[in-house]
């Protein structure tokens, strides 16, 4: 059974115990990505994340990479998605984002 094994807003805590407000993330193309043509029968960003990445809850880097959609209802059928890969290296990217607001 997956569980949330990632803290992906650990990065934004303030020691007041305070958390900052989630920046826009950019995840950077990789030659490494998957691809994959998106159906509203049958895709759902949870399962995707499940195949590439043997855990669901990692669906919002997928999102991530497809920035011109808010959410999973927004993809058309036929649409290209692209799946930031493998998952040590977009986890590296999400978290270098975030870093990179926190000093600003």
């Amino acid at each position: 059974m997956p569980y949330p094994d990632y803290k992906r807003y650990e990065i934004l805590k303030n020691s007041d115990g305070t958390t900052d407000a989630m920046p826009f993330v950019n995840l950077p193309t990789n030659p490494s990505d998957k691809f994959e043509f998106w159906n509203t029968e049958f895709h759902r960003l949870d399962k995707i994340a499940q195949k590439y990445y043997g855990n669901p809850f990692y669906d919002f880097l997928i999102l991530y990479a497809n920035k011109i959609y808010l959410n999973e209802f927004d993809i058309p059928d036929g649409a290209l998605i692209r799946i930031p890969f493998p998952l040590v290296k977009v986890k590296a990217d999400y978290e270098a984002a975030l870093t990179a607001f926190k000093k600003q």
